[in-house]
This record gives C-alpha cells, structure tokens and sequence, in this order.
C-alpha cells in the first residue's frame, strides 16, 4: 500500500483509491497536491486492480474512488455506483525499442493483429494482447472494421502474449525483443519505460493532436464512487476536476473533461 500522506494524522479522513494502471501514478500526484491544501484528508493508493475490479471495490465499500477506463455498465449504476469523466489520454500503439520504427497505418497495424508474423527486417512480430473483457478491447473494435475484425483473428491465433494488466502490458512491450501492443500515452509518460510510441497514419498521439482530432482515439478515464460520497470525496473530485488538477494530467498525456459532471 502507497500511502501518499505520509504519516497517519489523528482523526484524519481517509480517500482510499485504486483502479487502472493508466490513471494511477497522475492520481498518487494529484492525491499529494490535495493534501498540501487538505492537510486532514488522506489519500491512500492502493494496488491497482483494474477498471471492473475497481467499480467492484467501490460497491463493496473497499474504495472510495475507483478509476475506471470504461463508462459504467447499466447494472452497475443499479447497484448505486456513479461515475465522473475527468479526463482523456490517446490510445496509442508502442513497439519494442530496438525495433527501428518511428510510425505505421493504421492498416498495417490491423494485418499484425490479423496474423503478420515478421517485421520488414526478419525479426519475430510479438503482439502483446490484452484479454477479450479489457477496456482497451471496445476501443481497438472502434477504429476501423478491418481492425475490428483482426482483434477477433487474433485472439484465435496460439502462443500470443495475453497481459493481464495496463502494467504488465507495457512491461511486456519494453521487455520482449520485436514486441507491439496498444496502451496509453499516459501509462508510457507515468512508467517511464523504454517504449517507442508510434505515429498512425503520420500523425504523433499527442494531447494536442488529440484535442484537435487529427489524432483520433483515445480513452477515458472516470472516477467511480458510489451515490451521495463523503464531502472529503466530493472535495478531492473537484480538484481533479479544477485548473490545478488539469495542470498535473496534463504532464501524463492526460487532457481534462472537467466541463462533464458526475453520471448516476
């Protein structure tokens, strides 16, 4: 467990908060931010576990806040879990760094997933999947209907690399020579790992090429608590939410939605 406060305050609220590794290492900063101003609030990282494990966790009353990648389902919000869009990173693909590729069509990154093996220079293509649930999955369907079609090849194909989670993708990605997969700019910004990010169709994912749609997908990040949260919860939402907080996404390739409220 990541405390973020540092040492236990007396009669000190706890915002305990976990859920997709794309959003966690942003949040742990905006978590220390907010205690500068809210020195009898703690904000307690807990180990990530996912964007459906974390909404779970919050039905369950074990998290105050879950990050989710994923708008919820509508048996989620019967269950009383509500959600608040905060912010958005581009999706991205990343390769290995000792393969020698600045960018790709976004066709030829479908034919890897529908079964290329070799990359023009002989070496073993190794597609870093992740499983059919993830919230990358809908994403990846969305971007054409060759892409859509491919990710349904690729999860028949044997021996594929599955990660289970955000963080195991990109390590698998850094680690694993003539590796490509799909994750997030934020997550590769937060990491910190040696990935080369590829542009698609000529353009670099970036926040401004996502803003200013030339660079056309992305993901959205949402905090998930349940209905009515505490006011230390509402207080922290809201300064995620505020010019302080886009300053801080902003440095992890995350762009802020803080024009959208909280969804029941």
């Amino acid at each position: 467990m990541l405390l973020v406060s540092g040492s236990r305050s007396a009669g000190a609220e706890t915002i305990r908060i976990s859920g997709t590794g794309g959003a966690m290492e942003s949040m742990r900063l905006l978590g220390e931010a907010f205690r500068k101003n809210n020195p009898r609030i703690r904000v307690e990282m807990m180990p990530g576990i996912g964007s459906s494990g974390s909404v779970k966790a919050v039905l369950a009353g074990r998290l105050d806040i879950g990050l989710c990648g994923r708008s919820l389902t509508d048996e989620e919000r019967a269950l009383g879990a509500m959600e608040t869009k905060y912010a958005k990173t581009p999706f991205v693909f990343a390769v290995n760094r000792t393969l020698k590729i600045a960018g790709m069509t976004l066709d030829g990154i479908a034919g890897i997933y529908a079964g290329k093996r070799d990359w023009e220079d002989g070496k073993r293509i190794r597609l870093v999947l992740r499983s059919p649930e993830d919230s990358d999955i809908p994403i990846l369907r969305r971007m054409s209907p060759a892409m859509s079609t491919a990710v349904d090849v690729a999860f028949r194909r044997k021996g594929m690399i599955v990660a289970t989670t955000d963080e195991d993708a990109v390590d698998a990605i850094a680690g694993v020579p003539g590796a490509i997969g799909g994750t997030t700019l934020s997550l590769v910004l937060s990491r910190k790992r040696t990935l080369r990010v590829l542009a698609v169709d000529g353009v670099v994912p970036s926040v401004r090429t996502m803003a200013d749609r030339s660079y056309p997908y992305s993901k959205t990040f949402y905090m998930v608590t349940r209905k009515n949260p505490s006011d230390a919860v509402r207080r922290f939402i809201d300064f995620v939410r505020s010019p302080a907080g886009s300053a801080i996404l902003s440095r992890y390739g995350q762009a802020s939605t803080r024009q959208e409220g909280m969804r029941p």
